[in-house]
């Protein structure tokens, strides 16, 4: 079921999680990797793992290499990574 509640919190994940990970919204213009940052926020606001997820965020140190397994997003998040070293 949706919540409002659920949505912000999902939100806020995703922020922490790309802080940790060094990425901002810039990171996903790379066309020639074809990401899509919106496609990154549908899948977050899907999640099914946000309470995980907030409660690897709370214990996980403030910079990471890669996002936890059993991130949806962590492939993406990879991608993206990868562009931004890239470039």
């Amino acid at each position: 079921m949706f919540t409002f509640d659920r949505a912000d919190r999902r939100a806020r994940n995703m922020s922490d999680m790309m802080d940790r990970l060094g990425l901002d919204a810039d990171a996903f213009v790379h066309r020639r990797f074809g990401l899509d940052l919106s496609s990154a926020i549908r899948t977050c606001q899907f999640c099914h793992a946000d309470e995980v997820c907030h409660d690897w965020l709370a214990r996980a140190a403030k910079s990471s290499a890669e996002a936890p397994a059993f991130c949806p997003n962590a492939t993406l998040f990879a991608q993206a990574r990868a562009g931004r070293a890239a470039s």
